[in-house]
């Protein structure tokens, strides 16, 4: 049988923006004296109107996190709500702008656990001209978990990182995602993780990691998620700007503290699927997830159900966005799917450095229409035409390598191009990439003498693959001149004098 609830219209101006409690959105036990204003239809309990001011928003894409509808030409939406449903968000079309709600984006109501009567959840947009081109801040691991990280983070790294943002604006609109962990297990530090990042004064979306799950519960992956999911909301969904279709997922199954894999439910690429059913093949997709899904240099690796992620990608221009290793890493999957795996913005555990001897940083990409224009890792406090380190003879490394230089160029993959000239003569085009591990060596010439105190458990230590050999023709008196080009048609150039 039909059933019928009733809303007042003057809640119609008041929704999404002047923070109304969930229970004013959930109408209950309507006087039959209101206006009709939804008719809701056999089989749906989650109903609810998109508007820009008193206009529809007609066509966007609605989802509990099961199932996905279109809004009418009324702007209303309905659903049968999944039973283990947190939230309905919106995917936010192209031509509106990203609602914020106390600094950061707000594309989601939380669902209550009683589903006896239906639920309402009305959302207002604000119309705006399609913006084709714009700049993307993605961050990784920020990772605050005690005083002194907070304070690293409020004092030195976020109005270092701002003023890079407000310097970017000056081209075009920028956004940002910020790659999960977000803190380091103390689930406590959200609130303050969110106060800083709202300093940068862009929408800034947030993706869930290992370190976000609380470490308190334990073989329950559904509600361990539950402090985030309160801070920030879903731990997947998707949204649009320009010509990019923004996809969030949550690759991490957690069982425990240390007891972790990265796997993809079977629910969020059924969502994913549903999803990508109202996306145009010519749209590019930037898909952000805290683990790696591969690696150039140990394919075996990251998420364990991949494949099936790659093949509903399949078709589309895609660029994955992923942190959790601490250092830089770059795989081609396909010949349409890339994937950045990004230094974070704590280097590693709060040094100078990430582990894989890149300096603490986070990424810049510019796009216009659907394609990808210039990307670059951008050093926290550093330039962003500093992309090379080069150690001397035997700074690097303790291995039989010691006669020559190691370069490492931090955002390098396949597709670069590096050549060596020795008092600008050119010698050599670089080829063969090492996979060694950083040491003190390398930390110690890295900051000269200005090095800070040892601090063995927070000093790069990880393999990278992205360092390079060269053997001088001299060992004294000569300049060795590194420069490496990126396929965008940036060069970077380095020099050391022996």
């Amino acid at each position: 049988m039909t059933r019928k609830i009733f809303f007042k219209l003057l809640t119609l101006s008041l929704l999404f923006f002047i923070g109304c409690s969930e229970d004013e959105r959930l109408v209950r036990n309507p006087a039959p004296e209101e206006p009709t204003d939804i008719v809701v239809k056999e089989g749906m309990n989650l109903v609810g109107k998109l508007t820009d001011g008193d206009t529809p928003v007609v066509g966007a894409v609605v989802s509990d996190g099961y199932t996905t509808t279109l809004t009418d030409e009324e702007g209303i939406y309905q659903l049968g709500a999944n039973e283990r449903a947190k939230f309905v968000f919106v995917s936010v079309p192209s031509n509106y702008e990203i609602p914020m709600e106390n600094g950061l984006p707000k594309i989601y109501y939380a669902l209550p656990a009683d589903r006896s009567e239906v639920m309402r959840r009305d959302f207002s947009l604000k119309k705006q001209a399609v913006v084709n081109k714009f700049q993307l801040l993605a961050l990784a691991d920020v990772q605050i978990g005690q005083t002194v990280e907070l304070s690293w983070l409020r004092n030195t790294e976020i109005p270092l990182i701002a003023e890079y943002a407000n310097s970017m604006k000056t081209e075009s609109p920028v956004y940002g995602i910020s790659l999960g962990d977000l803190v380091w297990d103390n689930m406590a530090y959200f609130p303050e993780y969110a106060t800083e990042i709202k300093r940068l004064q862009l929408p800034v979306f947030q993706v869930i990691g290992n370190h976000d799950h609380d470490r308190t519960v334990l073989m329950d992956d559904y509600n361990a998620a539950r402090q985030f999911e309160a801070n920030f909301g879903p731990t997947y969904y998707s949204y649009n700007i320009g010509d990019c279709h923004f996809v969030v997922l949550d690759n991490v199954n957690f069982n425990g503290h240390s007891d972790y894999s990265a796997h993809i439910t079977q629910n969020q690429l059924d969502w994913l699927e549903e999803d990508l059913k109202h996306v145009s093949k010519d749209k590019l997709i930037i898909l952000g997830t805290h683990i790696y899904t591969s690696r150039r240099d140990r394919p075996n690796l990251g998420v364990s159900n991949k494949e099936d992620l790659y093949k509903l990608l399949e078709g589309y221009k895609v660029r994955i966005l992923t942190g959790h290793l601490h250092n830089n890493r770059m795989t081609t999957i396909s010949e349409d799917i890339e994937e950045n795996n990004l230094g974070s913005v704590m280097g590693a555990f709060w040094n100078y450095l990430c582990n894989d001897g890149s300096p603490r940083g986070y990424a810049v990409y510019e796009i216009e229409g659907n394609e990808i224009k210039n990307w670059y890792y951008k050093g926290t406090d550093q330039s962003k035409d500093y992309q090379i380190k080069i150690y001397k003879p035997g700074q690097a490394v303790t291995t039989s390598r010691q006669d020559g230089v190691i370069v490492n160029i931090f955002a390098w993959h396949t597709n670069w191009t590096v050549k060596v000239y020795e008092n600008d003569v050119y010698k050599a085009t670089l080829t063969e990439n090492l996979r060694f591990e950083m040491d003190r060596d390398a930390y110690d010439a890295y900051f000269g003498d200005e090095k800070p105190a040892h601090r063995p458990s927070a000093e790069p230590e990880a393999y990278n693959d992205h360092m390079f050999y060269y053997k001088p023709s001299a060992t004294t008196g000569i300049t060795i001149k590194v420069e490496a080009e990126d396929p965008y048609g940036n060069i970077y150039v380095e020099s050391v004098t022996l």
